[in-house]
């Protein structure tokens, strides 16, 4: 085991969970070899299983880590995915119905600048909350050292969504203005109150499916260790 280790160090593998799963995959195959009566060194039946199944047109080294690159891809494919699945989960007649109340609400509250300061405060502690949430949630997940976790990276990433919108909205109309040295005239507290409102609601669901995403992960998860293996 350790040679094999000390040979997959030789591949740009960042995340655990994909160098684990390759390395899997060659254990198997040279347990196989073994059960089948192959009495070759390690060394030799390491080189057999890798040129026999990773080398392609680039060679080892580039087939491993294109191959490591692909199952990226397809993880934040499938989180996305199921992160917009959890959003429509959400979006039920109680969701809705919270948010119609909330708005409702907005038209009754006095409509002056400390409110909107209340409710832009309350939206942006409601972005930073995934991102806490899933950071705390998600500290169970310890890879090796020098490797980081696949489910804590781009999970994390989706978290972190709010309040990458959220500063995008503020500051991208704004550019234009301070590249041309002028006053947008625009200011947060200004933004009507339904709509805070409903920015509010929106991020608060938003929230409720990163909860769930994160349990999600979690729930599928193994210990990702290289030490259990």
């Amino acid at each position: 085991m350790d040679y094999i280790h000390n040979r997959m160090k030789n591949y740009d593998i960042k995340f655990q969970e994909i160098y684990n799963e390759l390395f899997d995959h060659i254990v198997t195959a040279i347990e196989e070899r073994r059960a089948a009566g192959d009495t070759s060194s390690i060394e030799r039946m390491y080189e057999e299983v890798v040129n026999t199944q990773f080398r392609g047109f680039y060679g080892v080294a580039n087939e491993i880590e294109e191959l490591a690159k692909s199952h990226e891809n397809a993880y934040k494919s499938k989180v996305r995915k199921m992160i917009w699945a959890n959003y429509r989960y959400y979006l039920n007649y109680k969701t809705l119905l919270f948010t119609m109340v909330l708005i409702l609400l907005s038209f009754e509250l006095p409509h002056n600048k400390s409110t909107s300061l209340v409710l832009v405060i309350a939206i942006f502690a409601a972005a930073l909350f995934s991102t806490v949430f899933a950071y705390v949630e998600l500290r169970s997940i310890k890879p090796s050292r020098g490797k980081t976790s696949l489910v804590y990276a781009h999970t994390l990433i989706l978290a972190n969504f709010p309040l990458v919108l959220l500063n995008c909205a503020l500051w991208l109309p704004q550019l234009p203005y301070e590249l041309m040295d002028k006053d947008p005239g625009f200011k947060l507290v200004n933004i009507p109150l339904p709509v805070l409102a409903l920015v509010l609601a929106l991020i608060l669901i938003y929230n409720l499916s990163c909860v769930r995403l994160c349990r999600q992960e979690l729930e599928q998860f193994v210990n990702i260790s290289s030490n259990t293996l």
